[in-house]
């Protein structure tokens, strides 16, 4: 058992997510089992009737006002049911980042439609060989009347190419803030590439060239602003750790189950002592990323703007954990399966691509080791 367990509504948000996609992966093909819920819009609307959307948004805006730890119990069962849809691009990153910015008019706009899942946002924040490097920002806005224009590349847009509207940082031109604004997806100047990540997310490059129509959110000094980026890029990369967790349970027990039943030279694969070794090395693994999620989890929810440095530090730490710990379990998963872990067709090669992309997106474990470093050498 981990030392961090859910709580009873928490254990009651995880069994509804694990029957939900159960259901909906019951009639797939092991090719087509990521629940691809971004193509889907009934899917979409089913999440919001389940609740999901509405549970980083408060209260007063038709949301659950759900905690961190609620958000990740949802996103481990995401990731144990490898799912495709953009939950933690627009709910968590993107949502989470304009309640905490936004002016009162845009947030009676947007925060029920994103509850009720009638819109989606994505947050353009990393620019082109920045390496989520948040400070490196050349998009530039200019001010004409009344009106913002924005100009500038943006590049990996987390479920980009579906959203109804866009954050982007940017410059002010002629000073020395930053600002963040929201810009209606597809405006007028703006070109959106799509993409597909590695295991079937979606994203988008977006270029905007005088795009206009943009509604400024917040202004201000660098430190301030990129700190509103900061938060909002912590918190989706714990959510996006408690996916990594769900997705690396699942590979771990489709790898166990195959072991079981699979045979060599007249007895199952697991019964090798040395393969019992390198499942309970993985096991032992998998517990300690899910203890270590649950306690930063728990410290985002417990403690205040006060220990922001500590907190900073605990999320690099388990972040740079899930990464490597990921790495071993797809590694482990392709090699314990022999050639079949390589396919397709069979249900742990999901999982592979989903672990190979986990190991690098927000961030590599190097990267965060070195924040790791730097936190505690400053502190």
């Amino acid at each position: 058992m981990s030392a961090y367990t859910l709580n009873e509504q928490q254990e009651m948000l995880a069994d509804s997510a694990r029957s939900y996609l159960s259901r909906s992966k019951a009639a797939k093909p092991h090719s087509q089992q990521a629940v691809d819920l971004a193509n889907d819009a009934a899917r979409w609307s089913e999440m919001a009737d389940l609740g999901w959307l509405a549970l980083p948004v408060p209260e007063p805006y038709g949301g659950l006002s759900g905690s961190m730890a609620d958000i990740c119990a949802l996103t481990e069962e995401l990731g144990h049911g490898v799912v495709n849809a953009p939950y933690i691009a627009s709910a968590v990153l993107a949502g989470m980042l304009l309640t905490d910015v936004a002016p009162q008019a845009v947030l009676d706009q947007w925060l029920p439609a994103l509850a009720d899942g009638s819109k989606r946002l994505a947050l353009a924040a990393w620019e082109p060989g920045a390496r989520f490097d948040l400070t490196e920002v050349n998009t530039c806005a200019t001010q004409e009347g009344a009106d913002w224009h924005v100009d500038g590349q943006k590049v990996l847009v987390l479920g980009g190419s579906r959203a109804d509207g866009l954050l982007v940082c940017a410059c002010i031109s002629g000073s020395q803030d930053l600002g963040i604004f929201l810009l209606t997806a597809d405006g007028p100047g703006q070109q959106r590439l799509a993409q597909t990540l590695f295991d079937g997310q979606d994203a988008a490059n977006l270029t905007m060239h005088s795009a206009s129509g943009a509604t400024l959110l917040c202004r201000g000094e660098r430190s301030k602003v990129l700190g509103h980026l900061d938060v909002a890029l912590e918190r989706a990369t714990l959510a996006h750790c408690a996916d990594t967790v769900g997705a690396m349970a699942r590979a771990f027990a489709i790898t166990r189950e195959y072991l079981g039943t699979r045979s060599q030279f007249g007895k199952p694969i697991a019964a090798n002592q040395v393969v019992q070794h390198r499942l309970v090395d993985m096991f032992v693994e998998i517990e300690e990323a899910r203890s270590l999620m649950r306690m930063t989890a728990s410290l985002y929810d417990s403690t205040g703007s006060d220990s922001a440095a500590m907190l900073k530090r605990h999320l690099a730490a388990t972040k740079a954990f899930v990464a490597q710990v990921a790495h071993h379990v797809w590694e482990e998963a392709v090699q314990l399966h022999g050639a079949i872990g390589m396919t397709q067709e069979y249900e742990v090669g999901a999982y592979v691509k989903r672990l190979a992309l986990a190991t690098n997106l927000f961030g590599d474990a190097a990267l965060h080791l070195e924040r790791v470093a730097s936190s505690s050498l400053n502190n």
